[in-house]
């Protein structure tokens, strides 16, 4: 184990604040002091000293043997009929690799050999059947393969990065998530890791899809430094050059190098490099068809190129490109010994004949065991004492459940109001919606032929709420998965702290939404029910609705698919609710649709508040005689008015509008703890379905004996 320089900015400041775990003081001896004085000269002029390459960190060996991998099915009984799905395969077969610390190692192939299944399945991110062995430092690792996060951050080929913030706020929430460090100290980390990854010139741009933001070299950079802040053993990387010009390539390939020749190991799945950028590589893993048909140094390859595939490769020519060339069949004419029977075989079953066998020697003597308890240890270790909880075994965050709930949540709100358009948008949408329908039913008078009138007006404001949450939510999810899924797999927080906060934010918005909804509709209408009830109803709808949709939503494969639920919902919800047709006219197989509408129930609540108590004033005889009077004279003497002169119209009391429709008000309660209950319900559902898009279902668990 190496030592932390004594001048490391890092070092000095857990000298002055030992809270910030996992940073390590180390004092030097006085006749080092001068030697180590002359070097920081040397790193000032060149930006190198007080990194967190500074940091000390235990040497970690991962030994990979007989690794096998099977995809899970997606196929179904459907399939034979209609297509679609992917039956079971093997993609991976007997994998051998041992990845040692200062190496960068690259894993190369051409399209479909394995590569982006191989990074999945080291990290913990596969979710078919595994097979093999694993051991750490020499030792088997316990339990299953996701165990792997906890020492090592994967980075996929896609942007994973939230639109609208700056690299410096995703550094800072994300050390808020991953650090248990004062505030000074997150700050002298973020400013570090900003000025070694040279992100000074756009750490306050926004990321956005503009031509003015970042470019694609930079934020890969910013991909980087966020999971560089938790010092991890092993970095893994999918196509990180993907879409970057030779020069930004370059300049990546050389900082992964600078990351992994400081006791690190970095893993990179490229397809075809520059002779510059291959030659610094310290290792070379090529797969083709999911299995291994090469394993050793750049030098190496290009002398199995020569000698064992016949292919004239000197000093000057790229061997990565002279075997890819060879894989894809281009260029066979050019090579005098094509003729060989060597080329008309598989790739690795040459690589099998012609490997040298694995060394039985031990390969750990230069890497001590990691200190007891080192991977509880960790910056991602628990600050909450033991958990059952699987998450825990996997990752043992170090930050507390409810201090991630409130940072994810500070973290969506503020995302919230930087997309101001969508707030705002969504906030006129509500607004006009609700001037638009309180100009149609504008101060409706208490008589009985703006009865069908009132009843209307209040069925719209629920029917709007309700498709309107609906639409919102359904595709949340799908929008933001990637991201998600890749900061829950590399240990920035629990799942259901994150389900909590989207929660609480989500709702927040949608309160301030449904408040301005409701409070110009029941304004301008002249409704008479109780504002706060009239609100709160509409709320838990607008609750109902918004989980309901996610969790549907969250089972579709796309947008498109995701944004038809929203109407699969309402139609029957809304036709069946009692409004458009009288209970007992459904038919019987619809039944149970009438009885679980979440729509009825509100609108029966928001009709007793409405009717309860009111008077409606005396019909006319004239709107008798037209029948516009639905609820009838009101006067118990007589059922038939003869003349306005000889009998009285008496005004209706609400009541008997309830009793009409068949609404009782004694129900009221039962319909508010049925709709407490879909509630609590369906926000147990909607974490079900987040786990299931989210967590990657392990297959089979892997052996890890010798």
């Amino acid at each position: 184990m190496s030592s932390a320089p004594s001048d490391s900015i890092l070092a000095k400041t857990s000298e002055d604040d030992p809270s910030c775990e996992g940073s390590v003081a180390v004092e030097m001896p006085s006749n080092a002091k001068d030697a180590s004085n002359s070097l920081r000269d040397e790193d000032e002029k060149s930006c190198r000293y007080g990194t967190f390459f500074d940091e000390e960190i235990d040497m970690m060996e991962l030994k990979v043997r007989g690794l096998d991998y099977t995809s899970k099915s997606s196929t179904s009984c459907f399939t034979p009929c209609v297509g679609g799905g992917n039956p079971s395969r093997k993609i991976l077969r007997n994998i051998n690799a041992t990845f040692k610390p200062n190496q960068l190692v690259a894993l190369m192939g051409p399209s479909g050999a394995g590569k982006s299944t191989f990074l999945r399945v080291l990290t913990g991110r596969a979710d078919g059947e595994i097979q093999g062995k694993i051991e750490l430092n020499g030792q088997p690792l316990e339990g299953k393969w996701e165990r792997m996060a906890m020492i090592s951050k994967f980075l996929p080929a896609e942007d994973v990065l939230y639109q609208g913030f700056t690299p410096v706020q995703l550094l800072t929430y994300a050390a808020m998530l991953r650090l248990n460090c004062s505030a000074s100290q997150r700050k002298r980390r973020i400013d570090l890791l900003i000025r070694e990854l040279h992100l000074e010139g756009c750490k306050n741009r926004a990321i956005t899809t503009s031509s003015h933001s970042l470019s694609t070299g930079e934020r890969k950079r910013v991909m980087i430094a966020l999971e560089l802040l938790t010092n991890p053993n092993f970095l893994l990387l999918d196509e990180p050059c993907s879409g970057l010009d030779s020069k930004n390539a370059q300049n990546t390939m050389e900082l992964l190098r600078d990351i992994a020749h400081n006791q690190r190991t970095v893993v990179v799945s490229i397809h075809q490099p520059s002779l510059a950028t291959f030659e610094m590589f310290d290792l070379v893993i090529w797969l083709n068809q999911g299995e291994m048909c090469f394993y050793g140094t750049p030098k190496q390859l290009r002398t199995y190129l020569r000698k064992k595939l016949y292919v004239p490769c000197d000093e000057s020519q790229n061997p990565a490109t002279e075997f890819m060339n060879l894989m894809e069949g281009k260029g066979e004419k050019d090579y005098k010994a094509q003729k060989s029977p060597k080329h008309r075989r598989d790739f690795s079953d040459i690589w099998k004949t012609n490997a040298p066998k694995i060394p039985s020697y031990d390969s750990l003597r230069h890497y001590p065991l990691p200190k007891p308890g080192y991977l509880q240890q960790t910056w991602q270790s628990d600050g909450m004492g033991v958990s059952t909880d699987v998450e825990d075994k996997v990752y043992n965050f170090k930050i507390g459940f409810f201090r991630q709930v409130w940072v994810l949540f500070l973290r969506r709100a503020q995302l919230q109001l930087i997309d101001f358009n969508r707030f705002g948008f969504n906030l006129s949408f509500y607004l006009m919606a609700a001037v638009f329908l309180g100009a149609i039913f504008w101060q409706l008078e208490l008589v009985q032929p703006k009865l069908r009138d009132r009843e209307s007006a209040v069925f719209s404001t629920i029917t709007f709420t309700v498709w309107m949450s609906l639409n919102t939510s359904s595709p949340k999810l799908l929008l933001e998965k990637s991201v998600v899924t890749h900061e829950y797999h590399n240990g920035y927080y629990r799942l259901p702290a994150y389900y909590l906060a989207m929660f609480i934010c989500d709702t927040l918005y949608m309160s301030i939404y449904v408040a301005s909804f409701s409070t110009i509709c029941w304004y301008m209408m002249g409704l008479k029910a109780n504002w706060i009830e009239f609100y709160s109803i509409n709320w838990m709808l607008a609750l109902i609705s918004d989980q309901l949709g996610f969790t549907a939503g969250s089972l579709a494969t796309s947008i498109i698919s995701a944004m038809l639920i929203a109407p699969f919902v309402y139609v029957p919800c809304s036709i069946l609710c009692g409004f458009f047709i009288s209970p007992e006219n459904i038919p019987v197989y619809f039944q149970w649709l009438h009885e679980i509408s979440f729509i009825r129930f509100g609108w029966h609540m928001i009709m007793v508040s409405e009717f309860v108590g009111l008077k409606m004033e005396p019909c006319t005889h004239e709107n008798y005689r037209k029948g516009r009077c639905p609820l009838g004279p009101c006067n118990d003497q007589f059922e038939r008015p003869m003349s306005p002169m000889h009998h009285k119209f008496l005004s209706c009391p609400g009541e008997r509008v309830l009793e009409i429709l068949n609404m009782s008000p004694e129900l009221w309660n039962t319909c508010l703890i049925r709709l407490g209950v879909l509630v609590v319900l369906l926000i147990a559902l909607g974490y079900i379905a987040c786990s299931r898009v989210v967590v990657t279902r392990s297959g089979t668990g892997l052996s890890c004996c010798r």
